[in-house]
């Protein structure tokens, strides 16, 4: 009875408990190297973002960004008139080298950027996971030019590890597959000594995009602006969906360790995909494309192969998809500042992985015909 009349009041009076459990649980995950840090509910990630731009930013500031990045936070920036600067990655995500360069770059034109807005894991659209020994040199190089760190970590508790299955062959350990559970590893957020990370996460990539609920952590003065912004705006999200997530999770814990099993379990699900798509790629598409098997998150990332009979135009791609019937995304759409000669030369295509695996093979099938078509 007293959830279902919090249920139904304002969002302050529905979270106690469920923030209780993230404070718990984040000082667990991340141990957090500074103490004054604390945890506010979010309206669902994009609004996390769009109050994280909010706090940060104003119109002509300078963001650093992934040369590839989300669709929607980029459209999100550009709305703002904010300067938007591509960061070079690699197959283990931003490249530290190219970030001091820029920053440097930038310094000597009087420029000083606000925020480094960073997906580290599973990152959308390229599937890239941050390699572990960047995540000190990104903080260091961010502390030095004095820029916040805006980490936003959707796929974090989607690592499920393709890459290592794939390689090794090996897909039982004692019985399971061999996925990390929640042993996920050290954040910006860990490192963060000098109150510069602004940290989002979100429940719609392990539980339901319907709830529209996420939760943002970082040093208290940036919550209290964050809950500040959010009280005029976005009301920190629905009182509903709280308790409802709320009563998961506490059914969960009643269970010992059952948030740990439902986070295997969608890991192994996502694993299992992911293993199943790059098997059809490299069945069928090997001879077109090029790709690196993802650690985590739902995204294969294709460059295709440099020849001149391949350098189309994707309105031709987008024509031909529907005339066969699969759907993938254009690189173009999520790149940042790359010149109109490299996007006709370089062509680049997001892949997911998310719906039942039984059709990836006529899938790859009919994505090859497409390519084949549009480049006679």
């Amino acid at each position: 009875q007293r959830r279902n009349e919090l249920a139904q009041r304002y969002p302050p009076f529905a979270w106690g408990n469920l923030i209780s459990w993230l404070t718990s649980h984040m000082n667990n995950l991340h141990n957090p190297k500074n103490t004054n840090w604390s945890v506010a509910i979010a309206a669902g990630s994009m609004s996390s973002v769009d109050l994280a731009f909010t706090m940060f930013l104003d119109e002509e500031d300078t963001i650093l960004v992934e040369e590839y990045s989300f669709t929607a936070s980029l459209d999100n920036l550009k709305s703002r008139g904010v300067n938007i600067v591509g960061i070079k990655m690699d197959e283990s995500g931003v490249i530290p080298d190219n970030l001091k360069l820029t920053c440097e770059q930038l310094k000597q034109k009087g420029i000083a950027p606000k925020a480094l807005y960073i997906i580290p894991i599973g990152q959308n659209p390229t599937g890239t996971t941050l390699a572990r020994d960047r995540y000190q040199q990104i903080y260091n190089i961010c502390a030095h030019y004095n820029i916040i760190i805006i980490e936003d970590d959707p796929y974090y508790y989607e690592q499920h590890n393709s890459n290592i299955i794939l390689k090794s062959k090996q897909k039982i350990e004692n019985g399971h597959e061999i996925v990390p559970g929640l042993n996920l590893g050290e954040t910006f957020l860990s490192y963060d000594i000098n109150g510069i990370v602004f940290r989002l996460d979100s429940f719609s990539k392990f539980l339901a995009p319907g709830f529209r609920i996420g939760w943002v952590s970082g040093h208290n003065d940036l919550i209290q602006k964050y809950n500040e912004l959010a009280y005029s705006s976005s009301q920190n999200g629905s009182s509903l969906s709280i308790i409802t997530i709320w009563k998961m999770i506490e059914s969960w814990e009643n269970d010992g360790n059952g948030f740990e099993k439902h986070v295997k379990a969608l890991q192994s699900t996502l694993q299992t995909r992911c293993c199943a798509i790059i098997n059809a790629l490299e069945e069928n598409l090997s001879d077109l494309a090029e790709w690196t098997v993802p650690q985590a998150g739902m995204f294969v990332w294709l460059k295709l192969k440099s020849t001149n009979s391949m350098t189309f135009d994707f309105n031709q791609l987008t024509e031909k998809m529907e005339e066969y019937g699969v759907v993938v995304l254009p690189g173009d759409l999520f790149c940042i500042n790359s010149d109109e000669e490299t996007l006709r030369t370089e062509k680049k295509l997001r892949l997911t992985f998310v719906v039942d695996p039984q059709n990836y093979t006529e899938a790859i099938i009919r994505l090859r015909k497409c390519l084949l078509a549009i480049s006679i």
